[in-house]
């Protein structure tokens, strides 16, 4: 059972804000009030708010929107490496960017999307809407497909 997850990509304004409130609330429903989930950027700007078009998409979701509106960037550190028990990264380059920061979080590091046909779920930034939303799909169904390994007791 993981109690401390970290979802990473690069800005820490779109897809790693959305897993870590998708799992947030995730885990909220499933009662796992232990658990705490953290995002971060490898190339993040401490401070950023999430994306604008990720906002408009969630507005539809109030609980969601919330989690996303309190959200402020912070850059991938050694602390949050070492907090972590579980590192979900959007694409295999980031795994391996973690992995140099931080040889002992590479037995940590799992593709968020590895347990789903996406795999690995590319950054909308700056793309149009329907990237956006295709990309919201791709995280909400490997944040989904991860509910059992996350609360598996082990």
């Amino acid at each position: 059972m993981y109690e401390r997850i970290l979802t990473v990509c690069t800005g820490n304004l779109c897809r790693s804000p959305l897993a870590e409130a998708l799992l947030r609330l995730q885990l909220a429903r499933d009662g796992r009030h232990d658990a705490q989930v953290r995002s971060a950027g490898l190339r993040a700007q401490p401070g950023k708010t999430v994306d604008d078009t990720m906002l408009f998409i969630a507005r539809a979701q109030p609980a969601l929107l919330r989690e996303l509106e309190a959200h402020r960037a912070q850059p991938v550190n050694g602390t949050l490496l070492w907090w972590a028990d579980l590192i979900l990264v959007m694409e295999p380059g980031q795994a391996r960017e973690v992995a140099k920061l931080d040889p002992m979080a590479r037995g940590k590091v799992h593709l968020l999307g590895e347990l789903t046909q996406a795999r690995s779920i590319g950054d909308p930034y700056l793309r149009h809407e329907s990237v956006y939303r295709e990309t919201w799909q791709a995280v909400e169904a490997a944040v989904a497909a991860w509910r059992g390994p996350i609360n598996q007791p082990g």
